[in-house]
């Protein structure tokens, strides 16, 4: 591997690490007095800080594992893979299987911890987009009829996750399988019609749950809605007016004492707002942006276009979701109920997550298997050259 492919593999490592152990910190933090409180975890103040560690752990040794294996693997057994990841979005309405939370079935019961199929069939669906664009070739003459799979995949999926329901993970699906297509030369007048007919579905399903059209308005002006709708925006601002420029100091807010609700999953960014201050939120919105741009560069010198847009999938849905989420805490998206990756509280999230970072590594160790293997060809060829033209002499 060269130095440059070198640098980049570290980087993302080390990217990655921070904010994983930044967010196992700030679980424990946003928890302990919680934890401690309730019988529910056994009085516990390091519950929730213990199974993070055990996520944290399972996800590094799964990406170790994916470094080794060719991503060709995935793009050989897709079909098998898309199939699989469908029938656990599908396990999740099953009795005794399904793990229901505030009237959400999202979850299947694994007894030890919960998972979540539509985390996994985040990723499933960019490895898919990135199969049709290698197997049909970027700017293809063939137009949609490229493209055309993985709309009707993605459609089926999201039709599935919108009945959960889980309308955050299905935006950041739709928005991601979409900037991947507009990247690989899909029509922009068709598209433009798409994200018109999303937008426009967006506000049917919107108006058609009154929490959402609460939601909405909460965003809109949530201090008219403070003990209500608005509880949560009000409070994460709170958080965040509360943490100035350098914080308050890890263990010292006090949004986590029973005030702001799902403290540590979906607004451990306020958690981190409140007490790492204005500091803590320009780093980790850095060490995002660096991933993203690390994973772009990778994607430029994969071996192959399937190498190319998985690359590129990897690293717009960690940044979208991560953006998304960040902009829910301070208020500039309606709350959508995702999490922060590598940060918040759960298992499928720090696991897959983990796993992706294994595969975007692999990638960028494959691409530069294949530079050295055709720098080398070329290398010959120029020595037979040399060789061919003294003989002629």
């Amino acid at each position: 591997m060269n130095l440059g492919k070198r640098h980049e593999n570290l980087i993302l490592f080390f990217c990655a690490l921070i904010l994983s152990v930044l967010g196992t910190v700030m679980v424990f933090s946003a928890t302990s007095v919680t934890a401690g409180a309730s019988a529910r975890f056994g009085n516990d103040t390091a519950y929730f800080f213990k199974r993070q560690v055990l996520f944290l752990v399972m996800g590094a040794s799964l990406a170790v594992l994916l470094t080794r294996i060719d991503y060709d693997f995935y793009r050989r057994r897709i079909w098998y893979i898309v199939a699989a990841a469908f029938g656990l979005l599908l396990l999740v309405f099953l009795p005794k299987i399904g793990h229901k939370v505030n009237g959400a079935s999202r979850w299947i019961n694994l007894y030890l911890f919960t998972f979540q199929p539509s985390e996994l069939a985040k990723f499933v669906l960019i490895a898919f987009a990135a199969y049709a664009i290698d197997r049909k070739g970027e700017h293809s003459k063939e137009g949609v009829k490229v493209f055309l799979p993985v709309l009707v995949v993605m459609a089926v999926f999201l039709a599935v996750i919108l009945k959960e329901p889980d309308f955050g993970m299905a935006v950041v699906i739709a928005t991601t399988c979409l900037a991947i297509l507009f990247i690989a030369g899909f029509p922009w007048k068709i598209l433009a019609g798409l994200l018109g007919a999303g937008m426009a579905g967006v506000a049917f399903l919107i108006a058609a749950k009154p929490y959402r059209m609460a939601r909405l308005q909460a965003f809109i002006d949530p201090f008219s809605q403070a003990q209500a709708a608005g509880y949560q925006v009000v409070q994460s601002l709170i958080a965040f007016s509360n943490g100035g420029f350098l914080g308050t100091g890890i263990g010292a807010g006090r949004q986590k004492l029973f005030y702001l609700p799902e403290i540590h999953t979906d607004y451990i960014f306020s958690v981190i707002g409140e007490e790492l201050g204005f500091a803590g939120v320009v780093a980790v919105g850095a060490i995002f942006l660096t991933m993203v741009c690390v994973g772009f560069r990778i994607a430029r010198r994969a071996r192959d276009l399937f190498g190319r847009y998985l690359a590129i999938g990897l690293s717009s849905v960690i940044g979208i979701q991560a953006l998304m989420n960040m902009m829910v805490g301070l208020k500039m998206l309606p709350p959508k109920g995702m999490v922060l990756p590598f940060l918040s509280y759960g298992g499928s999230s720090l696991i897959l997550h983990m796993a992706a970072m294994g595969v975007l590594i692999n990638i960028s160790m494959k691409g530069a298997e294949a530079f050295v293997a055709d720098s080398d060809n070329r290398g010959r060829g120029n020595r037979r050259a040399r060789f061919s033209g003294d003989s002629a002499c």
